[in-house]
C-alpha cells in the first residue's frame, strides 16, 4: 500500500499553503531512509495533525524532527493503529499521538521565534493552548511578570 495516499487525502480539505508544504515535507520524508520502513505510522498521525501545521519550520528541519518523533513514540503510534478502536474511529484513534506530534511542531516554532531563526508573518495571530486547558499557577498571569499583574 502507498501510505502516503493517506496524507494526501487529508491535504484535499487543507488551504492551498499548508498542502504545499506539507506535501514538501512528504517528499523529504520518501526520499530518507530513515522512514523505508515506517511511513505506514507517519503519514496517517501526521494526516491527522495537518490542520494544526503551520508552515514555519523548514521542511528538512521538519523531517529531522518527525524522524525524532518516530523513534520517541513510534510504538505508541503502532499500538494505536493496530487497535481494533483504529477500525471503528481512526480519528479518535490517532487523536492523542496527533496532538502530540502538534505539540513538538509548536514547540519548535515557539524555539525559533524566541531565538530569531523565524520571524511570524504580521498578518497572522497565534495562539497556543494546552489541548484540557489546564494552566498551571506560575503561567496565570503570562506574558506578564508576577508584579506586573499586581498592579506594581
Amino acid at each position: 500500500m502507498n501510505h502516503r495516499q493517506i496524507l494526501d487525502a487529508a491535504l484535499r480539505n487543507q488551504p492551498a499553503h499548508r498542502s504545499r508544504y506539507l506535501n514538501l515535507v512528504a517528499d523529504g520524508v520518501e526520499r530518507d531512509s530513515r522512514f523505508a520502513d515506517r511511513t505506514h505510522l507517519l503519514y496517517p498521525v501526521l494526516a491527522r495533525a495537518a490542520g494544526t501545521v503551520e508552515p514555519m519550520l523548514d521542511p528538512v528541519e521538519f523531517v529531522d524532527m518527525l524522524a525524532d518523533f518516530l523513534d520517541r513514540h513510534g510504538a505508541a503510534i503502532g499500538a494505536a493503529l493496530y487497535d481494533r478502536s483504529y477500525l471503528k474511529s481512526p480519528d479518535r484513534a490517532l487523536a492523542r499521538p496527533a496532538t502530540l506530534l502538534s505539540g513538538w511542531i509548536s514547540a519548535r516554532i515557539l524555539d525559533g521565534l524566541q531565538s530569531g531563526r523565524y520571524q511570524a508573518p504580521a498578518d497572522r495571530t497565534y495562539s497556543f493552548r494546552s489541548g484540557d486547558g489546564a494552566i498551571d499557577r506560575p503561567l496565570r498571569g503570562f506574558p506578564f511578570h508576577e508584579e506586573d499583574a499586581t498592579g506594581d
